[in-house]
């Protein structure tokens, strides 16, 4: 219930617990009894001054009311204990989350309302219960279509009256709780690990191939695995070395995240009406999508994968490894924000520090620039497989209109260029792309 005419105006904005609150309630429970007395004063004294059955009633009723005031914060709630449990657990982007509370309280008198606020840092819901003589409740709620991140009980409280709602009390039960909401991963296709996307490919046929892997050693790398450190080489050079893939038959990719905020900016000639931008996705919700397809695909194929993105120490790998994704990454792919000061060029000179001959590059980004398109440019002279996710092209040549746009040079380099806009729809957990309903991707 979101609304209730049980709840006060003063009520409505969500109060957060501070130092002042005993204070504050003292306060408020003075001038609830003030009210009272004040009207059961004047009715009192008409019926002296001016007799009459219908004063003496009014009299009696505002008489009734203080004792249930008195008894109401005598003997109201003392304890209050509220548990939730949120499913899923880890949720994905758009989907929508399921609530269940608990609560249990005691007291000694019959409450007829009670209204439980649950704050969280994306929604705000609001619980209308009766209790009367029960002492405890469950029930269930639904928080749609939440967003990319972690999500948390920012704060609850709990109000409850008498019938007329002239004396009430409220609590704020101690607790916390949070989920957690994965980016939805969108997908252009199978993944070819020797050149991009390819459609018709199935998983199945991805994951016969051969698993074997040849050790290569190469010097430790921060944010390599321990499980990879090779330590008779470590100790008989006196430094630290890592294993690494090198083989000709392995699917190895890179998959490079631009999180600068001035590549989500969004062009003067791609803005949208002010009406229609509210539902539309962000474009960088869709990059990181994108490349949580890319790492679900590598997953699920076994391949071996590199994950770089801007705002930690240059050239360090956040994720190096096969198979599962470890829950550190899908942390950082949940709470990365559009907020690095690395540009889209420095950012893939550091992740080249890393790469492994033969590897694929897949470059996830929002607009297409000058800058970045030299280096990826260079990348592909050198005969680097490179597939470009991009959410907004420009012109090579911004003061010659008849020029083609960058990402006509670099396709006709080599480089296989994939549209945001046209990513194929989210997939849920655990299901396999080639089982969804497919057809060809439009790829630029």
């Amino acid at each position: 219930m979101s609304s209730s005419s049980l709840i006060d105006p003063q009520q409505k904005i969500d109060p957060k617990p501070t130092d002042k609150l005993p204070y504050l309630r003292n306060k408020k429970a003075l001038l609830e009894w003030a009210r009272m007395l004040g009207v059961g004063g004047l009715f009192f004294g008409l019926y002296l001054g001016l007799g009459g059955f219908e004063l003496l009633f009014l009299s009696v009723a505002v008489g009734v009311l203080l004792v249930g005031g008195l008894l109401l914060y005598l003997l109201g709630p003392k304890r209050i204990d509220i548990n939730r449990l949120v499913t899923p657990v880890h949720a994905i982007s758009g989907e929508s989350v399921i609530v269940t509370v608990q609560v249990s309280f005691r007291t000694r008198i019959p409450l007829p309302w009670m209204i439980i606020t649950d704050r969280w840092s994306g929604d705000t819901h609001r619980e209308l219960l009766f209790p009367g003589f029960r002492r405890t409740f469950i029930y269930t709620y639904r928080l749609p279509k939440v967003t990319r991140g972690f999500h948390h009980l920012e704060n609850c409280y709990v109000k409850w009256g008498d019938l007329t709602g002239w004396f009430t009390g409220i609590s704020y039960p101690k607790g916390s709780s949070e989920f957690k909401v994965l980016p939805s991963p969108l997908f252009f296709g199978q993944m070819n690990m020797q050149g991009g996307y390819f459609p018709g490919e199935s998983a199945a046929a991805l994951r016969s191939r051969s698993q074997e892997e040849a050790a290569d050693i190469r010097h430790y790398l921060p944010g390599d695995p321990m499980s990879r450190i090779h330590w008779k080489s470590s100790a008989r050079h006196g430094t630290l070395h890592s294993r690494t893939p090198e083989r000709g038959d392995v699917r190895m990719i890179c998959i490079v995240l631009d999180n600068a905020s001035k590549s989500y900016e969004i062009p003067m000639d791609a803005l949208r009406p002010r009406s229609s931008r509210r539902t539309e996705t962000p474009a960088f919700e869709k990059a990181v999508s994108i490349a949580m397809g890319l790492m679900r695909s590598a997953e699920r194929s076994g391949a071996y994968v590199q994950l770089f993105s801007g705002g930690w120490p240059e050239g360090m790998a956040r994720h190096e490894g096969l198979g599962k994704i470890p829950g550190r990454v899908l942390d950082v792919l949940t709470e990365i924000k559009p907020d690095s000061t690395r540009s889209l060029s420095q950012l893939l000179d550091d992740a080249s520090r890393g790469w492994i001959p033969g590897m694929s590059i897949a470059v996830v980004t929002g607009t297409l620039e000058q800058e970045s398109a030299k280096v990826i440019a260079k990348l592909l002279t050198h005969g680097v497989k490179v597939a470009l996710y991009y959410a907004w092209d420009r012109k090579s040549n911004e003061s010659s209109p008849s020029n083609g746009t960058i990402g006509d040079s670099l396709k006709r380099m080599g480089a296989v260029l994939y549209c945001l806009e046209h990513a194929l729809p989210t997939y849920g957990q655990g299901v396999e792309p080639s089982h969804e309903p497919s057809g060809q991707p439009r790829v630029q």
